[in-house]
């Protein structure tokens, strides 16, 4: 990517804990299920339609909970859940995740979950159905003896798909339907790590200071003249979630511009996994969505520019496309050399609106970079961390909209971030440890060196 530094990771995450007037009731929820693959349990998909009803007398908001549906990967190296239909296409409202587990016809686990856009779900109503989608890289799986699996083909009431407060342990929390028996697969061992929730009151909290700087000085990246502001960073609500936001703003004009950026105090991060959750988002949070306005929303490492030494790994997504996209939803995954004439780069020519886990590989073999437990890219030895890094968040135009002079203002959404030295965490296993981390009370932790 393209950046300056100027002196001046995976969050113990919001403690979302039992909401909903029941108190955690094990049977607030019912779930119907219908099995829409049911002709093909020896082939590479599931896919299952999932609804919930509310047994309760009052409304539930759907952010309090969440859904899990359990199954074995049958040795497949590549596991993508997807929603595939609910409401519209989009699926809005709903993320998606998965986990580890040692249990009875399940090793994997997916997690529906849901956004505080989903509203809540009134007494007695249901919602509609979910097009829960899960593929193997193309490798064929039994389902038969997955515990979620059924093979009616209209809905019906399903207890072995479970419902749980958001953010309890795989089998905890429950709400709903009955979870396979068996322990989750312990978070295995790191010896240093960093990780932060993002559970702060605000960007002036001193535990946030402590180990972040928000920029306000001057410079690149991003349109000349454009000023970089510490009101664009704060921390917001989702349900009982904290979520860290940045934005950036314009109308137009470079003096009506301002990007933001946060990036960690320490520069301390080299070999290991680097990988956050993040909420990349297409539309504006106000006014009009201009597609002149060519802007980026990041997560990366990086050292400081002026380095004879310097490196950086980018996740940059363009939802307005630019540098040659045209008007394309674009995400770029690079490893950026300013001292090489040439960084390699992989673009992903479509929508990334929408929560994504992020997990970075970096190694003295080089970078490889996934996005909710694929693997997208993948750079050499060459492109490796020579020094150690800093992580870093931003939001910032490539170029605007100049004809349109209404404000706008676009932004992401942060949830936690993590970093284990060297160490090599895949996306289940990163999403165990903050599991852990979150079941322990943990907001925050730091033992990188």
């Amino acid at each position: 990517m393209k950046t300056t530094w100027k002196p001046c990771l995976l969050a113990a995450m919001a403690l979302a804990m039992p909401l909903g007037e029941s108190l955690a009731g094990t049977a607030d929820f019912t779930v119907q299920y219908q099995n829409y693959n049911a002709s093909g349990p020896n082939d590479s998909i599931i896919e299952a339609g999932i609804q919930l009803k509310n047994n309760t007398t009052a409304a539930i908001p759907l952010s309090t909970v969440v859904v899990r549906y359990w199954f074995t990967k049958d040795g497949a190296t590549t596991v993508a859940p997807a929603c595939w239909w609910w409401n519209t296409a989009a699926c809005p409202g709903i993320s998606l995740v998965t986990g580890s587990v040692s249990a009875t016809g399940a090793d994997q686990y997916v997690e529906v979950r849901f956004t505080s856009a989903a509203g809540s779900l009134a007494a007695g109503a249901s919602t509609a159905p979910i097009d829960l989608g899960i593929t193997f890289g193309g490798a064929a799986v039994n389902e038969t003896d997955d515990y979620s699996y059924g093979n009616q083909t209209s809905l019906a009431a399903w207890s072995r798909i479970s419902v749980h407060d958001a953010g309890a342990a795989p089998t905890g929390g429950l709400r709903g339907g009955t979870p396979p028996s068996g322990g989750t697969t312990p978070p295995p061992t790191v010896a240093a790590e960093f990780f932060d929730d993002f559970t702060y009151t605000g960007p002036g909290d001193a535990a946030f200071s402590n180990l972040w700087t928000v920029r306000t000085y001057a410079g690149g990246p991003g349109v000349g003249g454009a000023v970089w502001s510490a009101s664009n960073v704060s921390m917001v609500s989702d349900g009982s979630n904290r979520l860290m936001r940045l934005q950036a703003s314009t109308n137009g004009s470079v003096a009506g511009t301002s990007h933001a950026e946060v990036i960690s105090k320490a520069q301390k991060f080299k070999f290991g996994t680097y990988s956050t959750r993040i909420k990349f988002r297409d539309t504006p949070l106000s006014g009009p969505r201009v597609f002149g306005d060519k802007y980026v929303e990041t997560f990366f490492a990086l050292t400081p520019y002026s380095s004879p030494s310097y490196s950086e790994q980018d996740y940059e997504y363009l939802p307005n496309g630019g540098w040659g996209q045209g008007n394309t939803p674009t995400m770029f995954l690079t490893s950026f050399d300013k001292n090489k004439t040439a960084s390699p780069e992989r673009k992903l020519n479509y929508s990334h609106d929408g929560w994504h886990t992020l997990v970075l590989h970096s190694t003295p073999s080089g970078n490889v970079y996934h996005i909710d437990g694929v693997q997208q890219a993948s750079h050499t030895a060459q492109f490796a961390p020579l020094i150690h890094q800093f992580l870093d968040f931003q939001m910032w135009f490539i170029e605007l909209g100049t004809t349109d002079g209404t404000p706008r203002t676009y932004f992401e959404e942060v949830d936690w971030v993590y970093f284990a030295k060297d160490t090599y965490l895949d996306t289940n296993a990163v999403n165990a440890k903050v599991a852990s981390l979150r079941s322990a009370s943990v907001a925050r932790k730091d033992t990188v060196p």
